[in-house]
């Protein structure tokens, strides 16, 4: 609407077409600054988002949201939002499944006991690791790996 009334005085010059044209014009540039500066804090927020989910997946044997803010200099209470708000997901949440998705990964792909892998993601001891897995597929790693084969052989 804006740009219509500029282009309509500026077509249709009259004595004051200038007095109406200079607080149009700075009307528009406010407006598109306030667009630039929106799009530049969207991709702040989304490369901001990309290396603390780089960091999780490249920590997750101990990774924690107290030494992640640390190491990118941010408060953990700002992380924790941030990662609430662009993921929909919690700090724990999300490495709970990049964990997850690595076990799966390590089960099929390794020959490595449970024993080996626990420690490999973060757990103190493979009951621990036992616990969360199935809490997260609801199955074993035994159980969900002879599921998975079965599912493949169909």
């Amino acid at each position: 609407r804006l740009l219509e009334l500029m282009v309509l005085e500026y077509a249709h010059p009259k004595r004051d077409t200038q007095d109406i044209l200079q607080p149009l014009v700075a009307a528009l540039f406010l407006l598109v600054a306030r667009e630039y500066e929106a799009h530049v804090d969207s991709e702040a927020s989304r490369s901001l988002i990309e290396e603390i989910l780089h960091y999780i997946n490249t920590h997750l044997e101990r990774v924690s949201l107290k030494q992640l803010g640390a190491d990118l200099a941010y408060h953990p209470n700002y992380i924790s939002t941030l990662l609430r708000q662009e993921t929909g997901q919690s700090f724990s949440e999300i490495v709970l499944e990049q964990r997850m998705e690595r076990a799966v990964a390590l089960l099929k792909g390794t020959d490595l006991s449970i024993e080996m892998i626990a420690p490999m993601l973060g757990y103190s001891n493979t009951s621990n690791f036992y616990k969360a897995f199935k809490s997260y597929f609801k199955q074993s790693p035994r159980v969900y790996l002879e599921t998975r084969q079965k599912e493949l052989v169909k």
